[in-house]
């Protein structure tokens, strides 16, 4: 009679078939991958058995069939070896599977085949526990071969791809033969996968191929990789390459270029470009025109930048031109890339003077002129200046100068306005002057100017005299014509007694033939401005004895001479000489005469300690003046001899008395008070003296004489005859005062050497 246990194990044995197929059916199955020619290993499932439980039975089915492959017997009692517990049904396993049990229970078949492949379901018999079932699904795979790379059809062997031009396309193929199942293939850089574009099979080749467009910078340099699998057993196979790119510059820049440039200053300005493969090409412009032969530049390349340094010498030509650095790949000459500044050259002012639209530098009398000052500076002048002839000109519109920013306006010019005209001007780099422009200012005749006196000429009847007339006039081609005027008669005189002197003046020669033909000549001059409005007028009047000197004085004296120096008064319009003489004033004997055409005298030979009188005369053909009379003395020869003597050292005094010291006292206060005394009266005589020459002063007049031609002619004024008494009286009372007091006389004022004066 069976038991329990063997019951229920028959019945198990006769549901086994249909339990496993229904097992299969709702079971999960685990997918296990072997490679071919390896060994497979397929785990089967035990769980943990309680103390009192064993297993007993282990079956290994196939593809749902009903009879298993492989059994393991571990029932107790049965006496059989351990190798005679495996028994295997299914003869293509002979010799390759085997079931181990253990910690990790699992049949291993090696080398597994192809064939192998297929569903198995591993059933366990415990002593107690039920049965147990794992499904696996056993798949044995080809590993794929080595993946190949190609690019546009050229198989690429020894990793590196390029150089690549920045910008293009590029389509890389992967294609991998065999591999069972067929492989999967991927793109990856930097561990991340990339997303391909086109993958296709074709029998047993596998590809994949990876488009990329417009190639970024960012990719040279990057490590590419094809990743071929087609398992969890064995390691991916690759095919890698390195992409190499030619790059165009990613920047060019002007290291901290200066702001401003200033005149005659160096300057050394840095380009940097980076980015750039290969190396660029590195030029400077400088306006529209290259810089590589006026710059020169030098240029040093590193790994990945390139530095480009020129040295530019400022000048105004630079200011507001545009300095550019530019950069250039040889392989992309579309592609520039620059960096400029616009130079800012600081300089002094460069000025220039100019003439107003429709303005002439030659203008007439009483016209306005307008001048402008233009100026080249940076930064801007803060000040603009006029000057003629070196002398500043100032704003005074009372006086017709407007001085506006630039512009000078002068309103109705007159011929003293004529001259050099300069403008300067100043900004805080310094300062500058123009070349000159010189104004002329054409104007009709006037006199050469005379100081307001008209000129008198004396003349003997029937002697004649060249009368000059010189006038000035812009242009300086004239005409001139003479009238002779008096109180009986007005008469233009003829050609023949008009003569042209070489300085372009005119020269008349007149001969008053009887006392009525004295009068005044008037001197007319015309240009191509036009007539002179007022003549130039000279007085032709009867000649005379000559006046006598004035401020006659004894200048210098010694103990043997006297030197007397006076002015020469009017000559009576003829040539005139001056005698000195000496008397001794006690006897009124003659000593010396001496004879001069100045009216300067040294008078030596005479007898020291005496006192003198001097008579001073002057003379020409028609007498002698009045006498100027003068008072002196010569020193005395013992006053001469103290300067030579030596001086001896006094001899020391005893010491006097009380009464001698109160006498000594006395008489030194004596001295003190005439001393006082003799200040107080020469200062009085020197203020007297003094208002007596200011009140001769404005008495005496001046004439000019003119002689005949046999003649030279003096020059003095008419009226200095009224004053010659006068000045004796003074001239002997500052004799009289040297006299006294032993100072010396005022010097005498130069002799004149006009011939004529103004009246």
């Amino acid at each position: 009679m069976l038991s329990p246990r063997g019951i229920l194990a028959l019945v198990c044995y006769f549901l086994l078939p249909h339990s496993l197929t229904h097992a299969a059916k709702k079971g999960v199955w685990r997918r296990v991958e072997a490679v071919s020619g390896r060994e497979a290993v397929l785990p089967c499932e035990v769980g943990v058995l309680d103390s009192s439980d064993m297993v007993f039975v282990v079956l290994w089915y196939t593809n749902g069939e009903k009879e298993p492959i492989y059994s393991y017997d571990n029932r107790p009692g049965r006496l059989q070896a351990p190798e005679d517990r495996h028994t295997i049904k299914k003869q293509l396993l002979e010799g390759r599977a085997v079931f181990r049990p253990g910690q990790v229970p699992a049949m291993h078949i090696k080398p597994v085949l192809m064939t192998d492949q297929a569903n198995y379901t591993c059933r366990v018999d415990f002593r107690i526990a039920s049965s147990r079932r794992t499904h696996l699904s056993l798949q044995v795979v080809e590993p794929p071969g080595q993946p190949v790379l190609r690019v546009a059809g050229q198989k690429i062997s020894e990793g590196v791809l390029g150089p690549l031009q920045e910008g293009a396309n590029l389509a890389i193929t992967c294609s991998v033969a065999g591999g069972v199942p067929p492989p999967t293939l991927l793109w990856k850089t930097n561990n991340q996968v990339l997303e391909s574009t086109v993958e296709s099979r074709s029998g047993s080749l596998s590809v994949n191929q990876l488009v990329i467009k417009h190639l970024s910078r960012s990719y040279h340099n990057v490590h590419l990789t094809c990743v071929a699998t087609n398992n969890n057993v064995t390691s991916p196979v690759h095919a890698s390459l390195t992409i190499i790119m030619n790059l165009r510059p990613l920047f060019t820049r002007l290291e901290s270029p200066p702001k401003s440039l200033r005149v005659g200053k160096e300057y050394h300005i840095t380009c940097l470009v980076a980015g750039s493969r290969p190396q660029p090409n590195i030029t400077w412009t400088l306006g529209n025109v290259a810089s590589h032969a006026p710059i020169l530049a030098q240029t040093e390349h590193g790994v990945n930048t390139s530095t480009s340094q020129v040295t530019v010498t400022a000048s105004r030509s630079h200011h507001g031109q545009r300095l550019t650095c530019t950069s250039i790949n040889p392989l992309f000459p579309a592609q520039p890339l620059t960096d400029s500044i616009l130079l800012n050259v600081t300089y002094p002012p460069v000025a220039t003077i100019e003439l107003g639209r429709g303005v002439s530098s030659v203008v007439k009398e009483g016209q306005d002129v307008y001048f402008n000052c233009n100026v080249d500076s940076n930064p801007p002048t803060y000040k603009i200046s006029w000057y003629r002839d070196d002398k500043a000109i100032y704003h005074s519109p009372e006086d017709g100068v407007v001085v506006s920013g630039n512009s000078l306006a002068l309103r109705g010019v007159t011929r003293h306005w004529a001259g050099p005209y300069v403008c300067s001007a100043s900004n805080v780099e310094g300062d500058a002057h123009s070349a000159p422009l010189n104004l002329t200012v054409n104007y009709a005749p006037v006199c050469e100017d005379s100081g307001g006196q008209t000129e008198v000429y004396a003349a003997a009847v029937g002697s004649p005299i060249n009368v000059s007339c010189s006038v000035e006039a812009s242009p300086a081609s004239l005409k001139y014509s003479w009238v002779f005027n008096n109180s009986l008669t007005s008469e233009r005189l003829p050609g023949n007694v008009i003569f042209t002197t070489p300085d372009g003046g005119s020269t008349v020669q007149f001969m008053a033939k009887t006392q009525q033909d004295y009068g005044t000549l008037q001197c007319w001059a015309q240009n191509n401005v036009g007539r002179m409005t007022q003549p130039c007028l000279f007085h032709v009047i009867p000649a005379s004895r000559p006046e006598r000197p004035v401020g006659c004085t004894v200048i210098n004296k010694t103990y043997d001479s006297l030197a007397v120096g006076c002015t020469p008064g009017f000559d009576g319009g003829l040539p005139q000489i001056f005698s000195a003489q000496v008397f001794e004033a006690v006897t009124g004997l003659g000593q010396v005469k001496v004879t001069s055409k100045s009216a300067n005298f040294t008078l030596e030979g005479l007898t020291p300690g005496l006192d003198y009188v001097i008579h001073v005369v002057a003379t020409n053909v028609l007498g002698s003046s009045d006498p100027v009379t003068l008072e002196a003395f010569t020193y005395k020869m013992a006053e001469n001899r103290m300067r030579d003597e030596k001086v001896e050292e006094p001899k020391p005094e005893p010491k006097p008395e009380k009464g001698v010291v109160l006498e000594k006292v006395v008489v030194v206060g004596v001295v003190v008070a005439v001393s006082v005394l003799v200040v107080v009266v020469v200062v009085a005589r020197c203020l007297w003296l003094t208002r007596q020459q200011e009140e001769h002063s404005t008495r005496s007049r001046s004439s000019k004489v003119l002689a005949s031609p046999d003649l030279s002619r003096g020059t003095h004024s008419a009226a200095a005859a009224t004053g010659g008494a006068g000045s004796t009286h003074t001239d002997v009372n500052l004799d009289m005062a040297d006299f006294m007091f032993g100072l010396p006389g005022p010097p005498p004022p130069p002799a004149p050497s006009l011939q004529h004066e103004k009246k």
